[in-house]
């Protein structure tokens, strides 16, 4: 299965951490996970989260750990849910997804996403492969 997000720029190497999952939760490598306050857990991102962190390796079930990044010095490449427009660079945005997680290039509520502002941010009229810095990290 292919990753919802890919790291594509950056420092050399992607700091991270290791965080508390619950043992039952399975997140993919490439997933984004949010932070329950109530819980003091990851979870799988979802569009209320007001911070996410990137999920290089994933977790399988029955792990209580997963490794994920600190910061925000990379770049991630995704899919949007609408076309992307060249208009769209630098703009913050938010998640939208459950099972496959994807950039919600036209709401800004949580604006955990900083769609990049580079020649590379994207194709114009596509939804593939658009660039975006995480904008609220959750460490």
């Amino acid at each position: 299965m292919a990753k919802d997000f890919r790291v594509v720029g950056g420092n050399d190497g992607l700091e991270t951490t290791l965080a508390t999952i619950a043992s039952a939760t399975v997140i993919e490598a490439g997933d984004l996970v949010g932070f329950g306050s109530a819980t003091g857990i990851c979870t799988k991102a979802v569009a209320a989260d007001t911070a996410v962190a990137y999920a290089p390796y994933g977790s399988a079930s029955g792990e209580t750990k997963i490794e994920i990044s600190k910061g925000n010095d990379f770049m991630l490449e995704g899919t949007t849910d609408a076309d992307f427009a060249v208009t769209d660079k630098g703009i913050l945005c938010d998640l939208v997804g459950t099972t496959t997680l994807l950039i919600d290039i036209g709401t800004s509520s949580t604006d955990v996403f900083q769609v990049d502002a580079s020649e590379n941010a994207g194709t114009d009229s596509s939804k593939l492969n658009v660039r975006v810095k995480i904008n609220k990290p959750l460490i």
